[in-house]
């Protein structure tokens, strides 16, 4: 096993924080909350965005199918009443939200980055927990000051920094994104962070909306090239940026903007991708799978500059869709399930 594989389960408790202040606390304007205070949080490389905002996804009617889900499994379940137990904080309750971002070539080095939004947390609690769960396997959790903050790191695995913000946020970073990112949270109004990217913040606040799920990137210029040289791909390279959005209320709907240099290739988008639709709905493999009715509710179109393309998927479809989940997720875990053959 790596070492990046024996240090992320105990860095993964950490991400999910959050537990109750000493004495109690008051919450304060949370700037992590918005899209520039998220995007203030990350360096100015950031290219990549995409956030989940849990509140929102808790307050929706499809919660509690989620929770469901997520209950599946005994073994999980334990895990998860032990950690609130020794920390206080129940990740499928006081959890508020997750954003992560990347650079444009995060393989070359690794650098992302996680900011955690929770309801409260106890950073001696916390961090008492995640070092007990590295001792275990040989390792420790390492302090190091770092202006106002403490910076936390496993000893096998320094590259990967988490420290607390305040009561209510946590980061993460690693590539050498840690450190910067603690730079970055020590000033009110930092210079060189992704929110001085004026085309990062537009694209973040259409994809951000007021959706519970979503995501935004600034395409590469390597990666356009790269689906130039593809015969089937070429129209994507036409993509220099991407959104996308995803709701869950009884159903579930999402949305893709993808704008490209010209009206004209936003139509050869549209028409490919419809052209693609409808294959697949005649496709032996699909039917067999019994997948055409998810596609009934996908439909791509053009405007202007950009390509669009929405998925709808109603009630039933999506109580269907978590069901196959489930028993995905039970295959996984080893477990025997009705209808499903291992």
């Amino acid at each position: 096993m790596t070492r990046r594989r024996r240090v992320w389960p105990a860095f993964a408790a950490l991400v999910a924080l959050g537990a109750s202040c000493r004495g109690g606390c008051h919450r304060s304007e949370d700037r992590a909350a918005t899209v520039q205070g998220r995007l203030a949080l990350f360096p100015v490389a950031t290219r990549i965005v995409a956030a989940i905002d849990v509140a929102k996804l808790r307050a929706s009617p499809a919660a509690a199918k989620l929770e469901a889900q997520a209950q599946q499994s005994p073994a999980d379940l334990q895990e998860i009443e032990a950690f609130a137990r020794r920390t206080g904080f129940d990740p499928l309750r006081q959890l508020e939200g997750l954003t992560v971002a990347f650079p444009e070539e995060a393989r070359a080095h690794g650098e992302f980055g996680l900011v955690l939004r929770a309801d409260r947390l106890d950073e001696a609690r916390l961090v008492a927990y995640v070092r007990d769960q590295l001792q275990k396997s040989g390792d420790d959790l390492v302090a190091t000051p770092h202006g106002r903050f403490t910076l936390w790191s496993s000893r096998h695995d320094p590259d990967l920094v988490g420290f607390f913000i305040d009561a209510q946020s946590f980061a993460l970073g690693a590539g050498g994104w840690g450190p910067r990112m603690a730079d970055l949270a020590e000033t009110a109004r930092p210079g060189d962070s992704a929110a001085t990217n004026i085309d990062l913040v537009r694209l973040v606040e259409r994809a951000a909306g007021t959706h519970a799920i979503w995501g935004a990137a600034i395409v590469p210029e390597g990666t356009r090239k790269t689906l130039a040289e593809d015969s089937q791909l070429s129209d994507a390279a036409a993509i220099m940026t991407l959104s996308i959005g995803v709701d869950l209320g009884a159903g579930l709907d999402a949305v893709l903007l993808a704008d490209v240099a010209t009206a004209a290739q936003a139509k050869s988008l549209a028409a490919n991708v419809t052209q693609s639709l409808r294959d697949a709905k005649r496709s032996p493999q699909v039917l067999m799978l019994g997948l055409g009715p998810y596609l009934d509710g996908v439909g791509a179109r053009a405007v202007d500059h950009t390509f669009e393309l929405r998925a709808a998927l109603g009630q039933p479809g999506f109580d269907d869709l978590l069901a196959r989940l489930g028993g995905l997720l039970a295959l996984a875990r080893g477990a025997a399930v009705p209808g499903f053959t291992r």
